[in-house]
């Protein structure tokens, strides 16, 4: 990755922070764009001029087309484009605020396909190619979670059409659906977090930087030949069908935890 040149949205925390460090250590110039400028500022101090900051507020099409334009201007060039901004929103649909629900679509959905309209010619030109952060809850649904999963449904089908579209010119798009990963966003009561990691078969969160391994992957070299494709990261809760564990009941009268 050394020199090339990698736009990562929602790039302040999470998983986009420690995506800009994978690509960083790799020798990559990395564009940070994020609506937190004081946490933009913080990763530019960590990780110095490899680093150069945008402000943006992904809801806003003509924001999310000036990041880009502005990062191929400022830095010459357009290699990769992680699009992994997103937030998340709890609500039935009766309940829902059609607001909150053009808020969210806009964020987590919208904001990729206005994104890779300008990136594309670039990203053509390099023979690049695109990584957009998903979700398991894109899979399947999730109770209360109406407009997140409907979002990150539209992010893994807009990533296999875009594939599709461009894989003739050179170019690669793939998305990572995370299960529950410990960032600052998923922050929850101790009873919640307890319950939701029992669920999980490796009975852990993951970490950020388990989820940027992944991208950084699927941005190499090393997956020359990987396209249109959903590579889901989440301690095997998708593999579950969701009956009880029978042997460990059966074994110890109790459901193992």
């Amino acid at each position: 990755m050394k020199n090339k040149i990698v736009l990562i949205t929602g790039a302040a925390s999470g998983i986009g922070a420690a995506t800009a460090r994978n690509f960083v250590a790799a020798g990559a110039k990395v564009f940070a764009s994020d609506v937190n400028k004081s946490g933009l500022q913080v990763l530019i101090d960590e990780l110095g001029e490899a680093v150069t900051g945008h402000q943006a507020d992904m809801s806003d099409r003509a924001q999310v087309e000036t990041m880009v334009a502005s990062c191929v201007e400022r830095l010459g060039a357009l290699d990769v484009l992680v699009n992994n901004a997103g937030v998340g929103s709890l609500a039935r649909a009766v309940d829902l605020d059609p607001d909150e629900w053009r808020r969210v679509m806009a964020i987590d959905l919208d904001s990729i396909f206005w994104a890779a309209r300008v990136a594309m010619p670039h990203l053509i030109a390099s023979r690049g190619c695109m990584v957009n952060t998903a979700s398991i809850s894109g899979i399947a649904a999730d109770y209360g979670f109406t407009v997140y999963n409907t979002a990150k449904a539209g992010v893994i089908n807009l990533t296999r059409a875009l594939a599709l579209d461009y894989a003739s010119q050179g170019v690669r798009v793939n998305a990572v659906s995370p299960g529950l990963i410990e960032t600052p966003l998923s922050v929850m009561r101790p009873a919640l977090a307890e319950e939701w990691e029992s669920r999980i078969p490796m009975r852990r969160k993951g970490k950020a930087e388990e989820i940027a391994a992944v991208i950084a992957f699927l941005a190499s070299e090393a997956a020359s030949y990987i396209t249109g494709q959903n590579i889901v990261v989440d301690g095997g809760i998708t593999a579950h069908t969701g009956q009880p564990d029978v042997p460990g009941f059966t074994s110890t009268g109790s459901m193992p935890r």
